[in-house]
């Protein structure tokens, strides 16, 4: 279970540094992912965490590929690799819970953001989605070890 709370630390820790790059600079270093990648070998199922970098990390890879840049959305490369290393992490079950809850978020926070500025476009509001990846992976990172515990 130690190396269970050390993996958890070392996740959590990746992940606020990576939110907070992300929101001063609008840029997630790539070292992050990758360091994210190696606290994932710490007490892992190799086929559990390649299942879960492909499927958590494939579906930003369709959106950034798939919509148009000009259509006033656009994912980064850096949501992209970290959302991977994430998925392998978490393992698939996890990976996916940890975007639903990001992506909920981002939602509430761009609608806040609208109502806040209601002569804003929808196409131009712009969020930083690090910090809402960074919530969403210590909540399914939680929800991860408690059910190991059960």
């Amino acid at each position: 279970m130690i190396l269970w709370i050390i993996k958890g630390i070392l996740f959590a820790t990746l992940l606020i540094i990576a939110a907070i790059c992300d929101v001063r600079k609008r840029e997630i270093p790539d070292a992050i992912p990758f360091f994210i990648l190696l606290a994932g070998f710490i007490s892992v199922n190799i086929k559990e965490a390649m299942v879960g970098m492909l499927m958590t990390g494939m579906p930003y890879l369709l959106v950034a590929v798939l919509i148009k840049k000009d259509a006033g959305f656009s994912m980064g490369g850096g949501d992209i690799k970290l959302m991977g290393a994430c998925g392998f992490v978490l393992g698939a079950p996890f990976g996916a819970l940890q975007s639903i809850i990001s992506l909920l978020l981002s939602l509430v926070a761009g609608m806040c953001v609208k109502t806040c500025n209601s002569n804003s476009q929808w196409n131009a509001i712009t969020l930083a989605l690090a910090p809402f990846f960074c919530v969403g992976g210590i909540l399914s990172y939680s929800a991860l070890v408690l059910s190991l515990i059960n």
